[in-house]
């Protein structure tokens, strides 16, 4: 899920492809499965004394908070006397749906596989009907400070990361077949993925550019998109959205509401998915690193489709189908996309 309210105010013009020289630690990683479940991920926690709690992984959020009634003090835990307000975006499966959590604030221990951190945590309140909005036990966020609502404590994966934990500090996901994956923390496996590894900058931990391609041929540059395990479809702003669904000859439909703001739903022949792809590193990265001699982010770009297979969101029979791209203009940012992943396809 993403947060719909902590982001940033404002996202850097130019991109900085320095980085801060690594104290001298030796390798500490960590490989732990995850699995989905109704197009979420989900791993196994302990988060004070709450053991094997499934957390919803989220890369679009910050902060780690478990579901009412779910949260056991731990012997360190600490009562910060200090209250939170959530509020996310996509909380739904085909992203949609937007929704507040609140609650206290403690600092426990989250242990999850091999590592702990002492962390900011937060436990949540029932909604005003009772309802809980963060499915299974809750949720840990993986994105950095900048998106946290927890008034400046460090995210998990910083704290992991500043209590010596995780080094190198970076982490890394994949998705397999049936449901399954795994969340790779400090570790670089190649024998997950084919060729070669394409790198590039990050902004503020949370976003990144990429060109948007269609048949292989970029038609926008630069879009500023986040990647999110938390989301289950594909969200650009409408104008965008809209050029797309016109120039792949999809029809669309757009919806207006005071509530969500305007909306754009496309719909296309099941057998004919369009070729739609994000090109990483972008184009502007590429010169920037080339020029700069930067070996932190690759010379040379490659674009990765949405799978013919995944382009389905919902099949209205008769050969019609949901695309799982839509459009929106009720993110905080107007210019940005929510990217998130499908179940992978078994078989």
């Amino acid at each position: 899920m993403s947060l719909a309210q902590a982001v940033p105010n404002s996202v850097p013009t130019r991109i900085d492809l320095d980085h801060r020289l690594a104290p001298n630690m030796k390798p500490r990683s960590t490989v732990q499965t995850i699995s989905e479940a109704d197009s979420f991920w989900f791993g196994s926690f302990d988060v004070g004394d709450s053991k094997n709690l499934t957390l919803l992984i989220d890369t679009g959020s910050s902060d780690v908070i478990v579901n009412p009634g779910l949260y056991k003090r731990g012997p360190q835990s600490v009562d910060t006397h200090s209250t939170f307000t959530n509020t996310y975006g996509t909380t739904e499966s085909d992203g949609s749906g937007t929704g507040t959590v609140t609650g206290t604030l403690y600092n426990d221990t989250v242990k999850f596989g091999a590592v702990i951190a002492h962390q900011t945590i937060g436990s949540a309140q029932p909604g005003a009907d009772g309802e809980v909005l963060i499915p299974a036990d809750g949720i840990v966020g993986f994105a950095g400070l900048e998106v946290s609502s927890f008034h400046g404590a460090p995210p998990f994966f910083h704290s992991l990361c500043d209590q010596g934990q995780v080094f190198p500090c970076r982490f890394g996901i994949t998705l397999e077949e049936n449901g399954k994956g795994n969340l790779f923390l400090g570790a670089l496996d190649q024998s997950v993925f084919k060729g070669e590894l394409r790198t590039t900058s990050i902004i503020q931990e949370w976003a990144l550019y990429a060109d948007i391609a269609l048949d292989g041929k970029i038609i926008k540059k630069d879009a500023l998109v986040e990647l999110d395990t938390g989301t289950a479809t594909v969200i650009g702003p409408v104008d965008d959205v809209i050029a797309i669904f016109k120039a792949a000859s999809i029809q669309y439909v757009v919806k207006t509401s005071e509530d969500s703001g305007t909306s754009v739903t496309g719909y296309f022949p099941c057998d004919r998915p369009p070729t739609l792809g994000l090109s990483i590193p972008s184009q502007s990265n590429v010169t920037a690193a080339t020029r700069l001699k930067s070996r932190l982010v690759s010379h040379q770009s490659s674009i990765f489709n949405i799978a013919p297979d995944q382009w389905i969101s919902a099949d209205n029979g008769n050969n019609n189908c949901t695309a799982i791209l839509s459009g929106t203009d009720a993110f905080p940012i107007p210019d940005l996309w929510v990217v998130g992943q499908r179940k992978a396809p078994s078989g």
